[in-house]
């Protein structure tokens, strides 16, 4: 055995304070960045990833909100023609498609996102080959013109609800995990779709949500059938059962460079009972802005500060 003079255990026993320290510190940061980002309305959660125009920290004084999101909801007033990336095939979208993507300011779609597209029309562009995105064929095309307004379980206030969840694995500690995992999303058409991989937009298994409820804090979806991959309870709505699947926000947390450990995108928990999905914080957003001004974790402007705490604010 060995002994531990009086000096010695008086620097362990200030060592383990300072230890316990920082953790109530860390523990409380934590604490102080789920409570607030709790304060926005799960409804606009994808809101709060909208851009900068010009990127975080770029210029002070140059610096704004983009007022494009690339899950704006729009309806076609006429056909568009779609194309992938290599304009190798093409695929129309009927008049009256509701889309969500970027659009430019004279009104034309710049992409459409293959995910919320409603299942006939996510069969319409498979051909394409895209993961994610296709491309219209015009640049100049009169495909954003008419914003899509109604509030449904697909869209509210003229963006998409839930574009895309990705299931919460223990890979989802890592960098990249976003682009794997399975993930969900709700389509044009009120169906609750889960997708195989984070590389296939094409509906794996999916179900009509049948009704839908919204409060502050949570949206609720009630399917006409079970969905493979996805957890729900069995409820009696009047004379028919239903599957309910109840999304909630839950903690922020980092994943970490799979190399060298280092922190690195913000992540967002979405709790679905014992399942739980996450929410990736994308580059140069005003989401990733407000936690790095919560945090301290990476150095931003004032003007970035000032523009994403007032934008996060509007969407309590």
């Amino acid at each position: 055995m060995f002994k531990i003079s009086g000096k010695g255990a008086a620097l362990l026993m200030l060592l383990g304070a300072m230890v316990g320290s920082m953790a109530v510190t860390n523990a409380s940061a934590k604490s102080k960045v789920n409570k607030e980002v709790a304060k926005i309305n799960i409804s606009n959660i994808f809101n709060a990833n909208t851009t900068f125009t010009t990127g975080i920290g770029v210029t002070e004084k140059n610096e704004t909100i983009s007022p494009y999101n690339r899950f704006q909801t729009y309806k076609l007033n006429k056909p568009l023609k779609l194309t992938n990336e290599f304009k190798h095939k093409t695929a129309t979208l009927p008049k009256g498609s509701v889309i969500t993507g970027y659009a430019d300011d004279q009104g034309s779609i710049i992409n459409v996102d293959n995910t919320t597209l409603s299942i006939k029309n996510q069969k319409r562009v498979k051909k394409l080959g895209n993961w994610h995105y296709s491309y219209p064929m015009n640049k100049v095309n009169n495909g954003a013109v008419k914003k899509y307004v109604r509030n449904t379980a697909f869209s509210y206030n003229s963006l998409a609800s839930v574009p895309k969840l990705s299931v919460k694995t223990s890979q989802a500690q890592y960098d990249g995990a976003a682009t794997k995992l399975p993930f969900i999303s709700v389509t044009a058409d009120s169906q609750l779709v889960y997708h195989k991989s984070g590389q296939s937009f094409g509906a794996t298994y999916y179900a009509k949500i049948k009704k839908f409820k919204r409060t502050h804090s949570t949206i609720t979806y009630y399917l006409n059938k079970r969905v493979n991959g996805v957890t729900t309870k069995r409820t009696k709505i009047g004379k028919h059962y239903r599957y309910k699947l109840s999304l909630k926000l839950g903690n922020v947390f980092q994943s970490r460079d799979s190399y060298n450990g280092d922190a690195g995108a913000y992540n967002l928990t979405v709790k679905n009972g014992k399942q739980s999905f996450f929410l990736l914080v994308e580059e140069h957003t005003v989401l990733q802005a407000y936690l790095n001004t919560l945090t301290g974790n990476e150095s931003i402007s004032t003007n970035d500060k000032d523009l994403s705490l007032a934008c996060i604010n509007s969407l309590h």
